[in-house]
């Protein structure tokens, strides 16, 4: 029997193949990169450990706790308490900001307060059709004028009314008016939120967690990216020329690279699917800072538009990543696809850490910038009938997707631990 190809060494694609091995099937793991872990990685310079932008672990499910601990991983993490603040014309206050605005002007907060007690009134309305129309229902016109609209057009690089609701849920929680009215006058203090809490590597950087799972990995390739598939043939080549043949292929790569590397014609209506598809890349400017961090917040959200960044975190807030008296900052600015000058784009965001105080330039001694593409996938109005023809196409022919990028969905990093075990549980059922 042909072996099962997994594509991709992320965490998704290894867990797979770890849990594929457990049960005795057996599973070659093609990661294009030198090494494994996908955007879950963490590299060292100078002393200084940097991720690919934030990743924390905000584990919910029992299934993962024992999984990470069969791994040797869980008591090797250190729980904290979210310490997030939103930055609002120059005002900090805590994170979520819908119930805590007593930190922000004046006018700003009445602007909040009003604008939610008006929705809270109207409240019984047609069901909303966009992101827009559902932040005006849940949260007010302040709260969207000031943080939802802004903050959500920087970050997914689209209109407020071009976005679904497909992706909302667990991540915005609708808070009762009465936690609003105590968050604007300073007096709810109340962790909210699936990231109330998170854990986190004591030291090393996230790469722990892939690096744990690729040990058990038997089969993992790397520096072996995948140029042409076959789905009719069942085979795939890589770049050099080999040719693999498979009988189920496990796809954890970004879903429109998988869709540009087919060989095969494609219907029409497949075609289009692909076109449809709308993603963000997000530049990641790390830099290694002598002297202490200006901030003890884990991370910072900007909604103002005239700032390039929408979020700033200072990551060895919450692990061991750099030397000591110093400190690491992670900066996130999006950007559209194949467009937007990286080191313009990161250059900006330097000038504008300095200017708001949050950077002394004398003191960076470390400076990385990396980019993730896709980063962010765009959840507009046609991706959700995209990707069921998408997944339909491919899965009769013998194609499993799993994971944040092949599904084309938001999700966290419990997640990608879960959706490896589903996709492992699917594949061997199958054979």
């Amino acid at each position: 029997m042909r072996p099962v190809l997994i594509a991709g060494g992320g965490l998704t694609g290894l867990v797979a193949a770890e849990r594929l091995a457990r049960g005795g099937t057996p599973a070659v793991v093609l990661e294009g990169q030198a090494e494994a872990g996908g955007a879950c990685r963490s590299l060292e310079a100078e002393g200084y450990t940097f991720d690919h932008t934030g990743h924390l672990l905000h584990v919910q499910r029992a299934e993962t706790e024992t999984y990470l601990a069969e791994l040797g991983v869980w008591e090797r993490l250190a729980i904290h308490d979210r310490r997030a603040s939103v930055v609002i014309g120059g005002h900090t206050t805590p994170y979520p900001v819908q119930i805590h605005t007593h930190g922000l002007a004046p006018e700003v907060r009445r602007d909040c307060l009003l604008g939610f007690i008006r929705a809270w009134a109207r409240d019984g309305g047609s069901e909303p059709a966009d992101f827009r129309e559902w932040v005006l229902e849940r949260f007010g016109d302040g709260l969207a004028r000031h943080f939802f609209f802004p903050y959500n057009s920087k970050l997914y690089r689209a209109e407020p009314e071009d976005l679904s609701l497909d992706w909302v849920g667990r991540y915005v929680p609708k808070p009762k008016i009465e936690e609003v009215v105590d968050g604007a006058l300073g007096l709810h203090d109340a962790a909210v939120g699936y990231n109330a809490t998170f854990r986190y590597p004591r030291s090393g950087g996230i790469r722990l967690l892939p690096d744990a799972v690729a040990e058990r990995v038997p089969d993992l390739r790397l520096g072996r990216e995948i140029v042409r598939i076959h789905l009719r043939e069942k085979w795939l080549e890589l770049a050099g020329g080999e040719r693999l043949e498979w009988e189920c292929l496990l796809s954890t790569i970004a879903l429109p690279t998988l869709l540009d590397r087919l060989l095969d014609e494609l219907p029409e209506e497949v075609t289009h699917a692909h076109r449809s598809l709308r993603w963000v890349r997000v530049l990641n400017l790390a830099l290694g800072v002598e002297g202490e961090a200006p901030s003890a917040e884990h991370w910072l959200y900007f909604p103002d538009e005239e700032l390039p960044y929408y979020r700033v975190g200072f990551p060895s807030n919450h692990g061991n990543l750099a030397p000591a008296g110093c400190h690491t900052v992670s900066v996130e600015l999006s950007l559209d696809p194949g467009s937007g000058d990286v080191e313009a784009s990161a250059d900006a965001a330097e000038r504008a850490l300095v200017e708001h105080g949050l950077l002394d330039p004398t003191s960076v001694r470390v400076r990385r910038l990396t980019v993730i593409d896709p980063a962010y996938v765009v959840f507009d109005h046609s991706r959700r009938g995209a990707v069921a023809v998408l997944r339909r196409f491919l899965g009769d022919r013998g194609v499993v997707l799993a994971g944040r990028w092949a599904e084309w969905k938001y999700s966290a990093m419990e997640d990608a631990v879960l959706d490896g075990m589903r996709a492992a549980r699917q594949v061997a059922e199958s054979r």
